[in-house]
């Protein structure tokens, strides 16, 4: 087992005096309870709110609380995360991969991620498929209605990915790249993961996804670094909310 295999080529000598990460179950246990208990108190707190009106509940893309819904969910599933890092006696920051990236991986990463984009877009082209999907469109106007459109730019373009990349590309990569999974088992695992809990998105969105995810995976296995995946797919959503937000306005 390759306790290394997902550590920061910055830190090598650091990292081999730490203990061995979260094995693979674990980690797995660890992820999924915050989501749990997340999604069990939003639906207790929703079913609450609207008592006596649940057939009247919107649909969860129509639902103006979305994005409040996912800063709640997303920073909770890294507050354990943070907890689990600090139980495994590790500095949080290493085992979630929050080191600065080198400029030349910056680079690179931009670059990668450009081509992805312009190669799913031709491909979404041939396909006849719609550039912003429903999911996008419905919930950035149930937001433009609600008055809560500042809130669903920090959801979705600031929080989301931050708290995304720190759970696939920090803590699950931390402990499965270390597992008999290994780097690449954890990228394939992780980016399906991160594909199938896209639940939003039908199976185009969910191969464009998996796309993304398996970009980031290679990345952060590279690099080292979950800060770097987190600026890319921030920049990823800013440009899919800012898509979403001219199809709203009618301009695209």
């Amino acid at each position: 087992m390759n306790q290394d295999a997902s550590l920061s080529r910055d830190q090598p000598d650091a990292i081999a005096e730490l203990p061995p990460p979260w094995g693979f179950w674990a980690t797995l246990g660890w992820a999924v309870l915050p989501l749990l208990i997340g999604f069990s108190t939003i639906a207790a707190a929703v079913l609450w709110l609207n008592w006596g009106q649940i057939d009247k509940m919107p649909e969860l893309h129509h639902d103006p609380s979305l994005p409040l819904q996912l800063i709640v969910i997303n920073t909770l599933q890294v507050a354990m995360a943070a907890l689990a890092a600090r139980l495994a006696q590790w500095p949080v920051g290493s085992y979630l991969g929050l080191t600065r990236p080198r400029g030349r991986d910056v680079l690179i990463g931009i670059a990668a991620v450009v081509v992805v984009m312009l190669l799913l877009e031709g491909l979404t082209y041939l396909l006849g498929r719609a550039h912003v999907t429903p999911f996008q469109v419905d919930s950035y106007g149930a937001a433009r209605a609600a008055g809560t459109l500042a809130l669903l730019w920090l959801a979705f373009v600031i929080v989301a990915p931050t708290c995304e990349e720190i759970v696939f590309r920090g803590f699950l990569f931390r402990g499965w790249a270390a597992s008999p999974l290994g780097a690449p088992g954890t990228i394939l695992l992780t980016s399906a993961i991160f594909a199938i809990a896209h639940t939003q998105y039908d199976w185009f969105g969910a191969l464009q996804t998996f796309c993304m995810g398996a970009l980031f995976g290679v990345l952060r296995w590279r690099s080292g670094s979950t800060t770097l995946t987190i600026i890319l797919h921030m920049l990823i959503n800013f440009v899919a909310t800012a898509w979403s937000a001219l199809k709203v306005a009618g301009l695209v």
